[in-house]
């Protein structure tokens, strides 16, 4: 159970609030987020590394897709941290979320003007993924008169690592980070690097390097540090007297529960986000010393999303209804107000997405198995036969480290409005995201002009 919940007379409260009458206060299903186990999380990242990167400045840049959220994201910037966004929206909330636009790190879906444009005009710096993207920010610059300041997207190939993916157990890690789709091909990066050396309208500023959560073991770590710094030494060959003012080398992590509901291999021991802060640090210094680097004044990046996130949340829930098969198949279902589609899983699971406590019942024993399913019409088996005290409506459930990249996939599935989201502080707690109304589920929906005028209007051939 993670440091912001505790169980206290038998109910489960989150900070100083009690879960149960949060869900009676404000309704479910309802995700809470514990602001001081964010603090916390973003102190102890940066800490990490702060201590074992003495060359430079180590800058979290924390990931905007993973709790999107205008208030959370306010608090961050409040706290010093920096925002990786991917794609227009996510820049728009980084900006209303009030972060510095130095700050802001534009990656991803930056193939339209558009947002490479208001990337420049607001100072932040553009993350490119290909050759075509490098063009775009340099036609843009010039007619914007101004400079921009570009972070190439690097793939570095893991040669000697014959460890599979966490996410993808059937493909190795040095497999799945070269065919999947982020990072500039090598083979392209050489050539855009030379020609990007001979503008004036763009000043290359760093390199940046995202795996992701692949892997707990820190020798991973040592070869993406390692092989990230060998790429970084062949830009340098096709851009003479170039060096790096910041080295990007992404997120992924793990979170400190490790129950991410993405990632398909859990529960192994590995390391501690201590031990990889070490590792990438030291390989880091002396790789780019080896490739006869400077190390003095590197910024480091880093961009949590998950480590900074999962465990800091819960999403509530409340049974409304029960019922028991007695004859063919003997079996006991709770069903909650909530749903699969509200928490990014699929629902026929063999074994919990979640860990869960029953919120006004945490010290109850269990009367049996049952299983714990959602509202919708899909089959919702979250829970399949799990452990619970004796359920009747009005109980209420609490899904645990639900903190990271589940209440950015909810979905409209059955019609249904998406829950809304309070951040809780102390014994305080708001909303940050109120629940959608089932107005606002139809709000883009509208007619074709021709259920009106059949004989009038434009065809698709004119």
């Amino acid at each position: 159970m993670s440091t912001s919940l505790s169980i206290r007379g038998g109910r489960l409260f989150i900070e100083e609030c009690d879960a149960t009458a949060l869900a009676e206060r404000f309704g479910t299903p309802l995700f809470a987020v514990s602001l001081n186990h964010v603090r916390a999380n973003l102190q102890r990242i940066k800490q990490a590394f702060t201590q074992r990167w003495s060359f430079g400045p180590v800058r979290i840049l924390c990931a905007f897709k993973a709790a999107p959220l205008l208030a959370l994201r306010r608090i961050l910037s409040e706290e010093g941290s920096g925002c990786d966004v991917f794609g227009p929206g996510e820049l728009e909330g980084a900006i209303r979320g009030g972060e510095q636009p130095s700050l802001i790190s534009v990656n991803g879906d930056i193939t339209a003007g558009a947002i490479v444009r208001r990337g420049i005009e607001r100072g932040a710096r553009i993350g490119i993924d290909s050759p075509r993207e490098a063009n775009l920010c340099v036609e843009e610059a010039k007619a914007l008169a101004r400079r921009a300041r570009l972070m190439v997207r690097v793939k570095p190939f893991l040669a000697d690592l014959a460890l599979n993916s966490d996410f993808l157990p059937s493909m190795e890690i040095r497999e799945l980070t070269q065919v999947i789709k982020y990072g500039i091909p090598t083979s392209e990066l050489l050539p855009m690097v030379r020609q990007l050396s001979q503008s004036e309208d763009i000043e290359l500023i760093g390199v940046h390097a995202h795996m992701g959560r692949h892997s707990k073991y820190p020798e991973v770590w040592q070869a993406w540090a390692h092989h990230c710094v060998e790429l970084i030494d062949q830009v340098r060959q096709q851009f003479p007297g170039w060096s790096p003012q910041i080295i990007n080398l992404g997120g992924g992590f793990p979170s400190e529960s490790d129950r991410d509901t993405d990632v398909a291999v859990q529960g192994y021991a590995g390391a501690t986000l201590e031990k990889f802060a070490s590792v990438i640090t030291t390989t880091l210094e002396s790789t780019l010393r080896k490739f006869g680097f400077n190390p003095e004044g590197v910024t480091l990046e880093l961009e949590p999303g998950r480590s900074l996130h999962t465990d800091t949340a819960i999403h509530l829930a409340t049974v409304k209804n029960c019922k028991a098969e007695q004859l063919h198949r003997p079996r006991r279902w709770a069903e909650m107000d909530t749903s699969e589609v509200f928490l990014g899983i699929g629902g026929l699971n063999d074994s919990p997405p979640f860990d869960f406590i029953i919120a006004n019942k945490a010290d109850h024993p269990s009367d049996g198995e049952r299983d714990l399913v959602g509202m919708t019409c899909n089959a919702e088996l979250l829970f399949s036969q799990v452990a619970t005290p004796n359920l009747v409506p009005g109980d209420v459930v609490a899904l645990l480290n639900t903190g990271a990249y589940i209440e950015p996939m909810a979905a409209n599935f059955n019609s249904l409005p998406r829950p809304g989201t309070v951040l809780v502080q102390g014994n305080d707690a708001d909303w940050a995201k109120r629940p959608e109304r089932v107005e606002e589920v139809f709000a883009r929906d509208t007619e074709p002009y021709f259920f009106a005028n059949p004989e009038k209007g434009a065809t698709c051939n004119d």
